[in-house]
């Protein structure tokens, strides 16, 4: 899985003003975010001499902001409550300042897609890796599309056929960093939608990017 890289340059744009004020997000894409982090702040280990009282309060993922802010996703995804634009932007470029932002993101992509696996029409839309090639194929676009349009934030998001392509206008990842590291996001989600619809894992290349000042990100996904 590639993702594009920017050099030092020109400012990305600000969002326009209707994506900043619309309805913001479903709280999926932030609670995924925020667990992600948590799962890499968490200690594979306690060493014999390790100072506990001064070592874990350092490792955001465990802090008691982090706990009550899933705590508080958890129950606005199920209540259905959209998170503000500028909320998700800010969490993003909070982690956007670790040294580990990129397996934080990826994760946090992995761990969306397949949360959507559990979904009905994603369980159903499972059993195309048992079907002709073609037929797999058009499952895994449709499987794609609902899933970049649930965590999108109300973006315009396109799949095309031949060949096979995912396409993002505004994306909150492109906006919010001028290096184009925080799309490695839906990278991840992407390639793990496909991948649990069709069986195996593919290979996606995100070749176009607005923080390279594009006009859309593209994102080629390879299968065979």
């Amino acid at each position: 899985m590639n993702d594009s890289r920017r050099a030092p340059g020109k400012e990305t744009q600000p969002a326009p003003a209707a994506q900043e004020t619309g309805d913001g997000f479903r709280a999926d894409l932030p609670l995924a975010i925020l667990e992600s982090v948590r799962t890499h702040d968490r200690p594979a280990e306690v060493l014999e001499d390790e100072d506990l009282t001064a070592s874990l309060p350092r490792r955001l993922g465990l802090t008691g902001v982090v706990e009550s802010q899933i705590h508080r996703y958890r129950i606005a995804r199920k209540r259905g409550e959209r998170i503000p634009y500028t909320e998700v932007g800010d969490l993003l470029r909070l982690v956007l300042r670790r040294p580990d932002s990129e397996p934080i993101l990826r994760a946090a992509g992995q761990i969306i897609a397949r949360q959507h696996r559990g979904r009905p029409l994603y369980r159903f839309a499972a059993l195309a890796r048992f079907l002709p090639g073609a037929l797999a194929a058009r499952a895994a676009k449709r499987t794609l599309r609902r899933l970049l349009l649930r965590i999108g934030g109300g973006v315009p998001v396109r799949i095309t056929r031949t060949p096979f392509t995912a396409e993002m206008i505004n994306p909150v990842t492109a906006k919010i960093d001028r290096w184009g590291v925080a799309c490695i996001l839906y990278s991840a989600a992407i390639e793990q939608s496909v991948a649990d619809t069709i069986g195996k894992r593919p290979r996606v290349e995100h070749v176009s990017c607005q923080s390279r000042d594009d006009e859309k990100c593209v994102w080629e996904i390879f299968t065979a």
